[in-house]
């Protein structure tokens, strides 16, 4: 192995270090003593752009074959099995330029998991009989992927690109586009794979508390099975033909939405340097000079999202995602092209470009923040891409200072003659079919209009000052009896917290919490977007009875952000914000409503108690209504600055009066009885049928858990395996321990393109049926030996940070000590009396089977 120095590393207690292989394979270390997960993230430099013109969606094929079975582990779906046996997770995507491979598991299953992936990424088996099998997987996910408008929009576009760049292929893969004789697909998978496998196009990221010796040992152990080599380098070609653009493709979505995606081609275009973030930052900023500020002031739009896609050779291709406001095109394109004048003729020279840096070296020097996963699959692709310098820093730290030239450059590529208009409409009548898809589309000429004049003249640009000081506030006490709170032991470095507003009874409908959510979001947006910058990430959700806000980031910035936050959280909303909330809040429960049948399957499962629907008369009347009546429950973290838990308590007791009320708060899910067996149909507008079976709990006791952690253990993998892999019912099945109103269930979901709920329905109550024959034979060693070995993930859970605080929220809202700690005894104590007088109650347990009924059909 090769060593190659980085001009510098975070200052975050984590060890990186980088080598290159004698066969080209490059190798990222991360050697982090507070880790209590270890990470394997294998990036492979051939996606679907790489296929072969006959045969779209292969490299799709080939990335699920690799899990069907490799030279030393042929059994199909056996590396899941593993990476279950040491309590991970584990994934793989296939992106138009590279194919993704991760594994997250406890250290002692480092090794063993990372042997079993670089096996099947060096010796898969490609079994006809496999292949055959696997092709109808690919055309199930494909059927259910045409109820998701992403691909319906890839569709459109592709009708508009250059006819020869890859990106206009279908990818996704089906029966049609693979078909043929199983045994010559299993040939061309084979002879894929020889060419684009290869070490030198592939990069290995492993973090763990392993020393750096013994990662590097896992590494040049990986490295030694590869073929070395790199594959062949893509052919650059444009994006669109000469003289095509500008132009407008309507196209039919499955959404009731309408949606615009403005897209713009850029050349010699380096998406990771200064030119680019600053471009992002500008279009995405709220603030009045911002882009999105800019054009919701006047009532053009609600929401945008600029983001910059990388294509190959410098190219690149800038995609704006408008939501909001109905007005027409022409008018929205004019004022963009107004604001995008006035933007080129500003010198980047006077903007807070030292602030930028100082707030990315901030960022760099803290290291990574969140899910450490998510970090490593980023620097597996920034290996390929990069050089060893920019790999570890994200957020630009090294970036240099951004030239006039530079700025200008870049922006008169932003012309109205070199823009594609994407537009998504509920119904189109006329035009033509895509190929594979079906979409319905039509295409024109965009007009080029004549730009609006824009003065950004003492506007404020993106928000990237400190955070402000928060007056002097209240000692912090016991007489607000209206906060739950509890504190628990942060891991090193980093911090999260969670606050929950909930309304005693019925005080707050769920669409009333909503159109808060959307409120309170709005409000944070500018600085959500600050934070983002420095690792710090802020997300609304809604739970049953309750508006959730979760905030993580740096323990030296966190607790004065959520200060500022709250302090921005006083004021109400300005007149001007108002129907921006309203829509906003709309366009959230349309999501909803168009959600996949399984996933208004599982809404519906934590569905409250119907509340009879309020009319919005007076919304600022609704803000105070609901600010005053809310009491929280808090999961805060040891060791703030006793001055920062005084401002917070006085801002928390501002901002919610009833806090000084004894706290009332009780969840609104109903309970299932015991022997009750309840039937719901749940509306959807897509044709997949889902079913959804869930069996809970009798009580929340932590031998009841136990008992249910088990049985979700034994049938978690033959679940999948008989009704995916052998009956082929659908690509979406799962069997999934839930919790539900604070007590433990087990969740059985079915969805399926092309079976009807008869046969789903039959398949799900006769495996269910077995298994319970099969569990109350389970001999006593084998009882000893799964509850020993789920003890000791329980335990390895209890280490997770994340793990740790979910458990800790769910005793915190349920008012428990220990869940986990006692479920764990609980399984240790386990005896064969106990499990089978459990299996034996199970066929009388209560049942809610959910079915999704297609609305408008008989």
């Amino acid at each position: 192995m090769q060593s190659i120095s980085f001009a510098q590393q975070p200052a975050d207690q984590r060890d990186y270090q980088l080598y290159r292989a004698g066969n080209g394979l490059l190798c990222l270390l991360i050697h982090d003593p507070h880790a209590v997960q270890s990470t394997a993230v294998v990036q492979v430099a051939a996606g679907s752009h790489a296929e072969p013109d006959d045969l779209p969606g292969l490299a799709h094929l080939l990335e699920h074959m690799l899990f069907m079975g490799s030279q030393r582990w042929p059994e199909p779906g056996s590396f899941p099995a593993r990476v279950a046996e040491w309590g991970g997770r584990f994934n793989a995507s296939t992106a138009p330029r590279a194919t993704t491979f991760f594994c997250a598991v406890s250290p002692q299953g480092l090794e063993p998991c990372l042997a079993h992936l670089t096996d099947m990424l060096t010796a898969p088996l490609f079994a006809p009989e496999q292949v055959e099998r696997e092709r109808r997987v690919i055309d199930a996910e494909f059927q259910t992927r045409l109820a998701d408008d992403a691909i319906h929009a890839q569709a459109a576009l592709a009708t508009q690109l250059h006819p020869e760049h890859p990106l206009r292929r279908f990818t996704a893969g089906n029966a049609r586009s693979l078909a043929g004789d199983a045994a010559e697909l299993a040939e061309r998978l084979t002879q894929w794979h020889a060419i684009h496998y290869r070490a030198g196009s592939m990069a290995l990221v492993l973090h763990g508390p392993q020393s750096s010796e013994q990662l590097l040992a896992l590494a040049q152990s990986s490295a030694d099975q590869l073929l070395a080599g790199r594959a062949p380098e893509p052919f650059a070609l444009p994006l669109f033909a000469e003289g095509h653009l500008p132009r407008q493709v309507d196209w039919q979505g499955r959404s009731s939405q309408a949606e615009r995606v403005l897209l713009y081609p850029l050349s010699e275009c380096d998406v990771y340097g200064p030119a680019a973030r600053w471009l992002c930052d500008w279009l995405n900023s709220p603030a009045p000079a911002g882009a999105l500020g800019y054009l919701r002031e006047r009532g053009l739009l609600d929401e945008l999202q600029a983001t910059l896609e990388a294509d190959a050779w410098g190219q690149a291709l800038l995609r704006l995602e408008v939501k909001g406001a109905e007005v027409e095109p022409e008018l929205l394109l004019a004022e963009l092209d107004g604001w995008l004048q006035a933007m080129r003729e500003q010198d980047p020279a006077q903007w807070p470009q030292a602030a930028r840096q100082a707030l990315a070296q901030t960022a760099f020097d803290l290291g990574p923040q969140g899910d450490m996963l998510d970090s490593c699959r980023r620097y597996a692709e920034r290996l390929l891409s990069l050089p060893a310098e920019q790999v570890l820093d994200l957020a630009g730290a090294s970036l240099p200072t951004l030239e006039a030239e530079d700025w200008q450059r870049l922006l008169r590529q932003l012309r109205p003659d070199n823009r594609l208009l994407l537009q998504r409409l509920p119904r189109l009548l006329g035009g033509e079919l895509c190929a594979h898809t079906q979409t319905r589309w039509q295409a024109r000429a965009l007009p080029v209009s004549v730009a609006s004049t824009a003065n950004l003249t003492g506007r404020v640009g993106p928000c990237l000052g400190p955070l402000a000081e928060a007056p002097d506030g209240l000692p912090w006490s016991s007489v607000v009896p209206g906060l739950r709170l509890q504190r628990f032991a942060p891991a090193a470095g980093a911090l999260r917290t969670r606050l929950a507003w909930c309304w005693p009874g019925d005080m707050a409908s769920q669409s009333e919490r909503r159109w808060l959510q959307a409120a309170w979001s709005l409000q944070g947006e500018a600085l959500a977007q600050w934070g983002e910058r420095v690792g710090v990430a802020l997300r609304w959700s809604l739970a049953p009875g309750q508006l959730v806000l979760d905030v993580s980031g740096p323990s030296s910035l966190l607790p004065a952000f959520l200060r500022e936050l709250l302090t921005q959280l006083q004021t109400p909303p300005s007149p001007y914000q108002l129907p921006l909330i309203e829509r906003r809040s709309r366009r959230w429960l349309q999501q909803e409503h168009d959600a996949l049948p399984a996933w208004r399957l599982l809404q519906t499962l934590e569905q409250e108690r119907a509340v009879s629907a309020r009319r919005l008369r007076d919304p600022q009347a609704l803000w105070q209504r609901l600010c005053s009546q809310a009491q929280v429950i808090w999961l805060k973290p040891e060791g703030w600055p006793e001055a920062e838990q005084a401002r917070l308590a006085k801002l928390l007791i501002n901002l919610c009066s009833q806090l000084m009320q004894p706290f009332a708060w009780r969840c609104p899910l109903p309970q299932l009885q015991r022997g009750q067996l309840q039937v719901s149909e749940v509306s959807s507008k897509h044709t997949d049928r889902a079913q959804l079976l869930y069996l809970p709990a009798a009580d929340d006791s932590p031998l009841e858990a136990a008992c249910w952690r088990l049985l979700h253990h034994r049938v978690a993998d033959p679940f999948f395996a008989e009704l995916r892999t052998r009956q082929q019912l659908g690509y979406w099945v799962v069997a999934r321990l839930h919790r539900r109103a604070g007590r433990p269930g087990l969740l059985l979901l079915v969805q399926s393109p092309d079976q009807s709920h008869r046969r789903i329905e039959s398949a799900v109550d006769d495996f269910l049926a077995a298994s319970v024959q099969e569990l109350s034979a389970l001999p006593a060693d084998q009882l000893q030996a799964q509850t020993t070995h789920l003890s000791q993930l329980l335990e390895q859970q209890r280490q997770h940070p994340q793990h740790s605080f979910e458990a800790r929220w769910e005793d915190c809202v349920w008012q428990r000590e220990d869940q986990l700690a006692a479920e764990q005894q609980a399984l240790l104590e386990l005896t064969a009396a106990h499990w089978n007088a459990f299996v034996s109650r199970l066929p009388q347990s209560a049942r809610w089977r959910l079915l999704s009924r297609q609305a408008g059909a008989d």
